[in-house]
This record gives C-alpha cells, structure tokens and sequence, in this order.
C-alpha cells in the first residue's frame, strides 16, 4: 500500500505541480489602455464627453437665463401704468381734480406735477396730449411763473385773461393760465427707478 500512497502522492504533486505551472505561464499582461496608460481600466473618456458637453451645456443655459434675469430685474422701472422716457416716469390721470388735489395726488405716489425742463419733454407732450392737464407751474404771488421744483419759467408766455388764474395746464402743447379751482385731469412725474 506505501508504494500507491507514493504513487498517489507523486501523482497529487504532480498534478498540484501542473496547476501551479499552468496558472503559472496562463497569464498574460494586461493589454494597454487606449489611452496610453498601462496597468489602468480601458479609457471612457469618448463615452463621456458627450454626457459632460450636455451637462456643461444646460448649466451655460440655465447660468444665462438666471444673469439675464437678475440684470432685467435690476433695471429702474416705472410703475405700472407709467409712462418711461428719459429717465422720468409719466403717469396721466383719467379722473378731474382741482390743482392743489392734483398736486397731493402725484405726491401719494412719490410723484410731482409735471415740470417740463426742455424743449425735448415739451415736445413728446405736444405729440400725445390733446387735452388739458394740470402741470406743476404756478404764478402764486403774480411775480412770475414758477415750476414745482423752484426753478423759474423763463421765456414762455403763459396766457391769461383773469386776475384769478394762478396755475397752469398744459393744453394742445402750449400753456394757458387757469383757476387753481378748475377740475381738470393731471400729469405726475417722477424719477425712473
């Protein structure tokens, strides 16, 4: 029995022996990376480019989108309602009130009475105003024509045909002295923003 227990043996060393050299010699170097670098996982960067240029893309977008919004938002605006031009805003009245609930109505609304500063501001309301509005001009002392911000009305006649007519409306682009007590429609200003 000893010599098939050598033999056995022999055998099982033999085979062990075989599988030893057998995993021994079977493997093979890892092939190398596509992208040149030895001994690392094959190379994904093709496959991800695409996903990462979607991704990079969408957040470009969403990034605009939100820069667009924050500047428009930014922005002076007028109320609603209002009139922009040159960095004033214009609100005309639909309702009638005498001069002086005109003025307190365009200071409710952080407002004044209109003050026409050049011939560039007379001009738009000569083109858009057919009727009569109050404006923020006012002869209370009969020495002369004063606007709502203190400056004075130079070169500009302001008719009259009564003692009485203190301020001013803005009618078909020219100015006409009236009644402070006269119900008419209104025009506030104020600054952009």
């Amino acid at each position: 029995m000893e010599g098939s227990r050598s033999e056995t043996s022999a055998a099982r060393e033999a085979s062990e022996e075989i599988i030893y050299t057998s995993v021994k010699f079977s493997q093979t170097p890892l092939p190398r990376a596509k992208c040149g670098q030895e001994r690392r996982a094959p190379c994904l960067w093709p496959a991800v480019v695409p996903g990462l240029a979607i991704g990079f893309g969408i957040l470009s977008i969403i990034l605009a989108i939100a820069l667009i919004w924050k500047i428009s938002d930014s922005q002076p605006r007028c109320p609603e309602q209002w009139v922009a031009y040159r960095g004033s805003c214009y609100s005309f009245s639909k309702e009638k009130k005498d001069w002086h609930s005109s003025q307190q109505s365009c200071r409710e609304q952080g407002a004044h009475l209109l003050v026409i500063s050049d011939t560039s501001e007379m001009d738009l309301f000569k083109s858009i105003q057919t009727e009569c509005f109050w404006i923020g001009l006012r002869n209370s002392t009969g020495s002369g024509w004063i606007w709502e911000d203190g400056s004075i009305l130079n070169g500009t006649n302001v008719p009259s045909n009564s003692r009485v007519q203190h301020c001013a409306v803005l009618m078909k682009g020219h100015f006409q002295a009236s009644s402070c007590e006269f119900p008419a429609p209104w025009i506030c200003e104020k600054s952009l923003g």
